[in-house]
């Protein structure tokens, strides 16, 4: 393997084994660069040992919606469901302040340089509609604003809001749309509607389809988009652009990571 290689991780989820076995794999001499695709805990068996990982390292990573629902507990706006999430033990640390500074430095939307090709790091998608200009503004519109305001972002993000609406409406729907474009987007009407119910690989609607399926104006300006999110695709999309890289690991699948100066993928297989 060539050196100073870069590599996307694909959603570890807490899946700390199988999340340092693949970092052996990808960077034995400690000589390539990785970066992450979001979900970084929760589901999986420990989140934080990778919590730890991350933050002793400077691991960096976009957000997924694993991350901003372990912000909002941390921070007060939703409550931890013990039957639903395995954050306890990060929860005992006492590090939510350095947790919530942390994290709040990720975007929702990364461009990661290699050989003069650009790759769109997100974790659930962008869409189709954008430009790369237009995908950067609302990845700036939603940082701004967690970091202007964390509280308010975090008690009001919890929406199924699935209809694109200007800033000029409402600032606080606008803002619900965008996180979910980011983090939690599969399906997709033409006009940009969201289909947030279905997880599985094909829609019980004949009016959306796939985000990524779609003709996109934002491959215009990258080589790439890579993202996670969607472990029920096991990674296929179909499309040499657009690469899935979420596995399933914490389901009993694999982490993968993608090299992204020649799209191949390393994988680690789960260890549940």
């Amino acid at each position: 393997m060539k050196a100073k290689s870069k590599f996307i991780i694909g959603d570890i989820q807490g899946c700390y084994k199988e999340f340092k076995n693949l970092i052996k794999l990808i960077d034995p001499n400690k000589e390539n660069k990785f970066f992450c695709v979001g979900d970084l805990v929760n589901r999986g068996p420990e989140s934080e040992k990778v919590l730890d990982y991350v933050l002793e390292n400077n691991i960096q990573s976009v957000l997924g919606n694993h991350d901003l629902h372990l912000m909002a507990i941390l921070i007060g706006a939703k409550k931890h469901n013990k039957k639903k999430d395995t954050m306890i033990k990060i929860l005992n640390k006492n590090k939510a302040v350095e947790i919530i500074d942390y994290f709040s430095c990720f975007p929702f939307a990364k461009i990661i340089s290699t050989n003069n090709k650009k790759t769109l790091v997100t974790h659930a998608g962008v869409l189709p509609s954008w430009t790369l200009e237009d995908t950067l503004n609302a990845n700036e519109e939603l940082t701004d604003s967690l970091k202007r305001d964390p509280e308010g972002f975090f008690s009001t993000m919890y929406s199924d809001r699935s209809k694109a609406i200007s800033k000029s409406t409402n600032k606080k729907n606008r803002r619900r749309y965008l996180i979910n474009v980011f983090t939690r987007m599969r399906f997709l009407s033409s006009n940009n509607k969201l289909d947030l119910q279905t997880k599985i690989k094909k829609s019980g609607s004949k009016k959306f389809q796939p985000w990524f399926s779609y003709e996109h104006k934002c491959l215009n300006d990258v080589e790439n988009i890579v993202f996670g999110h969607w472990a029920a695709l096991n990674g296929v999309t179909n499309h040499n652009n657009i690469k899935g890289i979420d596995l399933g690991c914490v389901w009993g699948g694999s982490l993968a990571a993608i090299n992204i100066n020649d799209k191949s993928i390393i994988t680690v297989d789960s260890q549940k």
